[in-house]
């Protein structure tokens, strides 16, 4: 599965990309990456030089937010406000229409989707279970990391599908679809 980027202009052409890196660093930042994607309007001007940065950050690791900020205007906003959305939605999982492992009501908590992800448990099932290095773990979106986990599942049977982490984990991707 390869990862989609979205290209965006700013001093060049750059591609934006929200790996499990910016995720768990916009968790840090705003408390949940919920909250985090709730910040993209076009009046929050720190808000979205921060997610570009975060969005940015995989290809240059010299980019500050300050530099990402000098390019957003008023001109170009929407457009970039249009394009983190749009990636934000091309690195998270595609619903899987055939299998549905949570029904309405058994949500992972009461907080309306604020609590931050599992990061424990997707690391270990990355690295332990997928054998994934740390830098692949990292540089992985959540849509290729849940598609090999119902790879894995699939083929190696199990019951991850029923274990709480697992119904957390998808609970949360699955309230961004």
């Amino acid at each position: 599965m390869k990862v989609e980027k979205i290209p965006i202009d700013l001093d060049k052409r750059r591609h934006l990309v929200y790996d499990l890196s910016a995720i768990y660093d916009l968790e840090q930042s705003y408390g949940s990456f919920n909250l985090a994607v709730r910040s993209v309007r076009i009046d929050a001007f720190d808000d979205t030089a921060r997610m570009l940065y975060f969005g940015l950050r995989h290809e240059d690791s010299t980019l500050t937010e300050a530099f990402v900020d000098q390019h957003i205007n008023v001109t170009n906003r929407i457009e970039i406000v249009g394009k983190i959305i749009d990636a934000i939605s091309k690195s998270l999982p595609e619903k899987n229409k055939q299998q549905n492992d949570l029904s309405a009501n058994q949500t992972p908590n009461n907080d309306g989707g604020n609590a931050p992800w599992e990061w424990d448990w997707l690391y270990y099932f990355g690295t332990v279970l997928l054998g994934m290095s740390e830098a692949v773990f990292w540089s992985c979106t959540p849509r290729k990391l849940f598609a090999l986990m119902d790879v894995h599942r699939k083929y190696h049977g199990g019951d991850e599908s029923q274990s709480p982490e697992y119904q957390k984990a998808q609970a949360w991707v699955d309230q961004y679809i």
